[in-house]
């Protein structure tokens, strides 16, 4: 963790022990084979994942006719299922196919569930139980699957409990081998707030479902956005999840009637809830990517001294690395302001100081990297990274968070082998460092600007 800490690609706030490992085998054997066999086939790969979501669409479409029948309810259901804005990220972020391939194999899985329940298809019983390994290898939200197969077990499946039980049971053992093969590849998440691991953190994710889970079914059944969780201030989101509570009691109120009465109706609530607790583990997101460039810090140390998001550089490191570009020796993200003002001095030769009036880590994806409620950073503390220093020099009113930070360098900060960049509008620009004694206010860029421009 230091290694990567001191080299730039985690930020100086990394608390010691971070941990994000994700379990997604076979999506990340894909990508493999993508950069190995057509590394810089863009395009190609866009297209796979569109072949995924269609594929996805289709079968979605099948499981609703097969539930509903011949129908027009079927009919809009699948329309809605492939027209649906939050699948768009989905399906354009490359780096997010795990989630179609995920759902495409755990739809597949019910497909095979309801024929094998419904119409004796034998080879079900062993399709079902496959094509649900293959959605929990693909991602985490594969598990989801569990969801509606336990809500088939309790309103569609119409045979006796015992043999709705046993019928069950090789799902059950697709789990067991799943939570297996992560424990034992210690996989997980540890020390940030964005990142709730379930299965180590069980009373933080069972706090977070209370307040998550509203958000994610406002989203998925009306308004507002789950992206809104991320744009809302970290102060106030009791008056968002008050928000979406309110919309869900408008909305529930209207269906509450029909879950009564239609069985399908209740499979599908059911399933919908349950579905979305795995997903209560990350921030509320239709997931959102945004790519930027940076050029000339090939062999030097690359300072980015505000961006609105603490991810954009590394997203950019990333590309490099697939492109085989030359990299910076070093990469220091010193700051990302998301509103309040932006001061930046320098006290002297060596040590840029940076004050954010709203204080330091305000943007969501920075709690990755560490809580501040566990791990917080007070005044005095020194964070050593590689050759720099980071010292907390002030902290907000209420205690919380960082107001000022002092990096020290070990050498002028005018030395040519360090590149300066700053966030301007919508991309990163060249920056100067203040004289000795000076103190610049920058221009704040808030994230909606940063992201739509």
């Amino acid at each position: 963790m230091k290694s990567l800490r001191d080299q730039g690609l985690w930020p100086w706030w990394t608390v010691d022990g971070f941990k994000l490992a994700l379990f997604r085998p076979l999506d990340s054997l894909w990508h493999a084979l993508d950069y190995r066999v057509w590394p810089n086939a863009h395009w190609f790969m866009h297209a796979e994942s569109i072949l995924v979501f269609a594929a996805t669409a289709f079968f979605a479409a099948l499981l609703y006719r097969r539930l509903l029948g011949a129908t027009v309810a079927a009919g809009i259901a699948a329309l809605i299922f492939a027209v649906d804005d939050a699948h768009s990220t989905d399906i354009g972020w490359v780096a997010n196919r795990h989630a179609v391939l995920s759902t495409l194999f755990g739809v597949l899985a019910l497909v095979a569930h309801d024929r094998a329940r419904r119409d004796g298809w034998k080879p079900g019983v062993f399709l079902a139980p496959l094509a649900l390994l293959g959605a929990v290898f693909s991602g985490e939200s594969g598990l989801s699957a569990l969801a509606y197969l336990f809500a088939y077990a309790l309103f569609l499946d119409r045979a006796p409990l015992r043999s709705r039980a046993v019928a069950l049971l090789p799902h059950v053992g697709v789990a067991l081998v799943w939570f297996a093969a992560y424990k034992l590849g210690r996989y997980g998440a540890a020390g940030g707030a964005f990142y709730i691991d379930p299965l180590r953190q069980t009373g933080a994710f069972i706090r977070a479902v209370g307040v998550r889970l509203p958000v994610l079914l406002a989203g998925q059944m009306a308004a507002p956005r789950a992206d809104v969780w991320i744009l809302w201030p970290p102060n106030e989101t009791r008056s968002l999840v008050s928000i979406c509570l309110l919309v869900l009691l408008v909305v529930g109120g209207g269906i509450f009637a029909v879950l009564r009465r239609d069985r399908n109706a209740a499979f599908f609530a059911l399933g919908m809830v349950l579905s979305l607790l795995p997903a209560c583990a990350v921030w509320p997101s239709d997931r959102l990517l945004l790519f930027a460039g940076i050029d000339g810090a090939e062999g030097r140390t690359l300072v980015v001294v505000s961006a609105p998001d603490s991810m954009i550089v590394n997203t950019v490191m990333a590309a490099w690395v697939n492109e085989t570009a030359p990299l910076p020796s070093a990469l220091r993200v010193l700051s990302t302001a998301v509103g309040g003002t932006l001061k930046v001095g320098r006290a002297d030769d060596r040590t840029l100081s940076v004050t954010l009036s709203d204080g330091f880590f305000r943007d969501p994806m920075a709690t990755v990297f560490r809580d501040m409620q566990k791990a917080p950073l007070r005044m005095g503390d020194r964070v050593p990274v590689g050759a720099m220093v980071a010292e907390i020099v002030s902290v907000t009113e209420d205690g919380k968070l960082p107001s000022r930070v002092d990096f020290h360098f070990d050498r002028s900060l005018d030395d040519p082998s360090i590149v300066w960049v700053v966030w301007e509008k919508t991309r990163f620009v060249p920056f100067v460092a203040p004289k000795v004694g000076e103190t610049r206010d920058l221009v704040v860029v808030s994230y909606q600007t940063a992201v739509g421009g």
